[in-house]
């Protein structure tokens, strides 16, 4: 399956104050070779769902994701391939126009979250206006900011945003 995402992406001052009436998956993503690469090869158990993507990017706020769904037993044995990996929840919700997923990173990135914003057209993302509760946008710098993310520790990323002149807050744990 073929996907072309539009999103924009940010960090968050804080939680949404009803995110415990989202939808809330668990998220474990691999790498294969270059976490940072504008085209990566990925790996993800989605809740129940297992796929192997592939990203190729047309543009900052675009990128076609070719998703191929494979079976847990063939995660399991293409996951131990992988060079780093890392978890999080994700807590997603629609509006008429756009949906929101917040990504809460755990383990060594606990305390890091924010938020993509995925649209249908250009029109609606670019007439988006971001509520209180985000922080800066974080579209352009996204990809490169998140170089190995799975093998960075919070302070890790509160160094890389600090010499971007972004101060990283520490989002309390949800549960």
């Amino acid at each position: 399956m073929k996907n072309i995402e539009r999103e924009r992406v940010f960090l968050l001052k804080e939680l949404p104050s009803n995110i415990s009436e989202y939808k809330m998956l668990q998220i474990k993503v691999g790498d294969f070779y270059d976490s940072n690469s504008t085209d990566a090869l990925k790996i993800r158990q989605k809740g129940a769902n297992f796929h192997l993507i592939k990203k190729v990017t047309n543009t900052t706020h675009e990128r076609v994701e070719h998703v191929i769904d494979i079976k847990e037993g063939e995660f399991d044995v293409i996951f131990k391939c992988c060079v780093q990996s890392h978890e999080k929840n994700r807590y997603t919700y629609s509006t008429d126009s756009c949906e929101y997923e917040i990504d809460y990173y755990l383990g060594r990135l606990d305390g890091y979250a924010r938020v993509e914003v995925e649209f249908d057209n250009d029109e609606d993302m670019s007439k988006f206006t971001a509520p209180e509760w985000f922080g800066e946008e974080i579209t352009d710098i996204n990809h490169e900011i998140h170089e190995n993310l799975g093998i960075v520790s919070f302070n890790d990323m509160k160094e890389r945003y600090s010499q971007r002149g972004i101060d990283l807050k520490m989002i309390n744990n949800i549960s």
